[in-house]
């Protein structure tokens, strides 16, 4: 397994730092979130020379608008292209959601045989995640394949690969050892991306939620799981304090190497 940093936890600060931060916390490398400042001219470059300090193991595609990119579909191109430059093997996206009318989105999505062909991915494994239902009250279903069944059926069909959040899972109510044992045995799985979840709120620090962390975690050691385990809080859960914010990331980095059984030095 590898133990990656969502550049997202801390999309404030320099990207420089955060890869320098998380180096220090001992994770294995970062998953780089595409976000508005990769419109800026020399802004890719800053993140290639972040390869020096540690790997990109994975990037997330935007889920923001990148007006100056064009259609949804060619965000999740430019993102398999940036995935190329930073030696990534994993690109992961968002399916399409209903609330912000992404419709030619879902249409495309629709339309794709095999996706990894389609897209000419190479050695790189095009991921699709699971979403979460959104609000606190009405909990609506506002993604296409919103539910596990359906999203894991429409991947194995169209020859997507997997990356399984845990907090969005959490919020069907259910358990979420199941689906993700459902997952597991497509042999397609290469992304976890971990965080807590409690009282609907979501990307909770390891710990602070309900969910059963260590259960899960030992469970993908038992079934043999050797992707990557991406840690994806949201911000607010970690402080601003450089010296806390390193022994708190450096803490959880060894939570999730404990109970996976791999050795923190």
């Amino acid at each position: 397994m590898k133990y990656i940093f969502s550049t997202g936890c801390l999309y404030y600060l320099p990207i420089e730092e955060i890869f320098l931060l998380a180096r220090e916390a001992r994770f294995d490398g970062c998953e780089v979130v595409i976000d508005q400042r990769f419109m800026s001219d020399g802004y890719l470059d800053r993140v290639v020379a972040c390869c020096d300090i540690l790997p990109v193991r994975t990037i997330h595609a935007p889920f923001l608008k990148m007006k100056k990119w064009g259609t949804k579909v060619d965000e999740l191109k430019r993102a398999i292209d940036i995935a190329r430059i930073l030696g990534a093997s994993i690109v992961n996206f968002h399916p399409p959601a209903w609330l912000t009318m992404e419709i030619t989105f879902a249409k495309w999505i629709n339309n794709i045989d095999d996706f990894q062909r389609e897209l000419d991915c190479g050695d790189i494994a095009l991921t699709i995640e699971n979403m979460p239902r959104a609000g606190k009250r009405l909990m609506l279903e506002s993604y296409l394949l919103n539910d596990i069944n359906d999203l894991v059926g429409f991947g194995v069909a169209h020859n997507l690969y997997f990356t399984f959040d845990t907090t969005h899972l959490a919020t069907f109510g259910n358990d979420i050892i199941a689906p993700f044992i459902r997952v597991m045995r497509t042999g397609r799985l290469r992304n976890i991306h971990l965080s807590d979840y409690g009282n609907h709120k979501s990307h909770l620090f390891l710990g602070r939620g309900d969910l059963p962390i260590a259960r899960f975690l030992n469970t993908a050691r038992r079934l043999g799981y050797e992707g990557m385990i991406t840690y994806e809080v949201s911000p607010r859960e970690l402080p601003m304090n450089r010296e806390w914010l390193v022994k708190l990331m450096a803490h959880q980095a060894r939570l999730i190497r404990l109970h996976t059984g791999a050795n923190f030095e």
